[in-house]
């Protein structure tokens, strides 16, 4: 087949994508460059082309084709297929595209790297790395699956409400030994600090943005720590204790750096 080198636009309604679509009608292979990080590791749309063909059969989960979404033409790989609507997604993305059979363009045959390399995405080796970054996408994506946006509105409440009752409850009347040492460190500021390590996470929500405005977040699991052990002066029962103020604030900011770690892994 002959390739035609073409430079995609994201508008999908323009000359180039109209020209494209016609030499796929007609059977051929058009390599194209169509920039983006969306497909990271595997295509790097800064200095990568990739070689896009007519779509012969049906559809397969864990190929990448060219659809139109939204307007723009996007290249995601496709994840599922249910009840007639598919679902894409970009290797180094977490959200989802979903879009009907006809919005599908193309299907990617090969990359043409930078450095000069191909890679035939019909060959072991390119299968074996889509699997891999597809399972290390997977793992990343856990935490945020089971404890989703709209599961942490109520579970930032839940974890909240708890975390008040742990601190300002007569907890010492329960009979619990927490004079005890772990790894040379005592128990009760074992506890304070792992109670305080998933406070940036349930709440880092607010202001918009999963990410966005982590400083503020983390300030602000800060001032809920000193707020909830010096409350403890004005409560009979319970006792202030600076010790167990720095095991707070320490829980707090091992969380925010876990979160920083994961933002910059899924990077």
């Amino acid at each position: 087949m002959n390739d035609k080198r073409l430079i995609l636009p994201n508008d999908a309604n323009g000359f180039i994508v109209e020209e494209l679509k016609a030499r796929l009608d007609d059977g051929l292979t058009v390599t194209i460059a169509f920039g983006g990080s969306s497909m990271l590791p595997l295509i790097d749309g800064r200095s990568d082309r990739i070689r896009l063909a007519p779509i012969v059969g049906d559809l397969h989960c864990g190929e990448v084709y060219l659809f139109v979404y939204q307007g723009h033409c996007v290249v995601h790989r496709l994840m599922r297929i249910r009840n007639g609507r598919l679902e894409f997604r970009g290797d180094n993305c977490r959200r989802r595209e979903v879009v009907g059979r006809d919005a599908v363009l193309a299907r990617l045959v090969a990359v043409e790297h930078g450095d000069g390399r191909v890679d035939m995405c019909d060959s072991q080796q390119w299968r074996r790395r889509s699997r891999r970054v597809a399972l290390r996408r997977s793992l990343l994506n856990a935490p945020f699956s089971l404890f989703g946006r709209r599961q942490r509105c109520w579970q930032r409440l839940v974890y909240l409400f708890l975390l008040l009752v742990l601190m300002w409850a007569p907890v010492g009347g329960l009979g619990i030994q927490l004079d005890n040492f772990v790894f040379g460190i005592r128990l009760d500021h074992l506890l304070h600090a792992s109670v305080y390590v998933p406070f940036v996470f349930f709440i880092m929500d607010f202001g918009g943005g999963r990410f966005r405005r982590l400083v503020p977040h983390w300030l602000a699991g800060l001032l809920f720590a000193v707020v909830t052990e010096t409350g403890q002066l004005a409560l009979f029962y319970r006792g202030f204790d600076p010790n167990d103020l720095v095991a707070n604030c320490l829980g707090v900011t091992f969380g925010w750096l876990l979160i920083l770690l994961l933002k910059r892994k899924m990077r």
